[in-house]
């Protein structure tokens, strides 16, 4: 595993995509073995009226910030994700096997036509853990859990 804190949206958010992109191409020829790319964010969630939304859920008796997954569609080929199905079908695992663990954790699968960098590896995904109004202790929290259903997902593909 590799895990790389570098800040592509650092001197500005405007081509950090481009940035983000060169960083795991780099990853990718050192290491062509990668199958599975996340990237997380977190979300910006505002109503009109101004109001931040705050995605949380109680597990265990703690809160945690609800995840969202977004897997890039691309059914006419426009935006260059060739492998977005295998993209999508990584996401409704992924999200399977959060929600038998930790119910009410995520969100819907986001699927959307922006490429996101999804276009590097067919296991290339985003990851919001709530939004701007969570607190940092609930989205490490969710983190954790998403840690460990993604583990247990890859442990299940790899043992069959």
């Amino acid at each position: 595993m590799i895990h790389d804190t570098t800040q592509h949206d650092y001197p500005s958010y405007n081509g950090s995509y481009e940035r983000s992109a060169a960083t795991v191409q780099s990853y990718l020829e050192e290491y062509p073995s990668i199958k599975v790319v996340l990237d997380l964010h977190r979300d910006a969630m505002e109503r009109e009226n101004g109001t931040i939304v705050k995605p949380v859920t109680v597990i265990d008796g703690k809160k945690a910030a609800q995840i969202m997954i977004i897997a890039a569609g691309d059914d006419d080929g426009t935006i260059g994700v060739p492998q977005y199905r295998q993209n999508l079908r990584f996401a409704a695992a992924y999200q399977s096997y959060l929600s038998s663990a930790y119910p009410d954790l995520t969100r819907p699968v986001y699927f959307c036509y922006r490429k996101y960098n999804m276009d590097l590896t067919p296991g290339s995904l985003l990851l919001e853990f709530g939004s701007n109004a969570n607190t940092l202790e609930e989205a490490v929290y969710s983190a954790q859990m998403a840690g460990q259903a993604l583990a247990d997902l890859i442990l299940d593909y790899t043992d069959n």
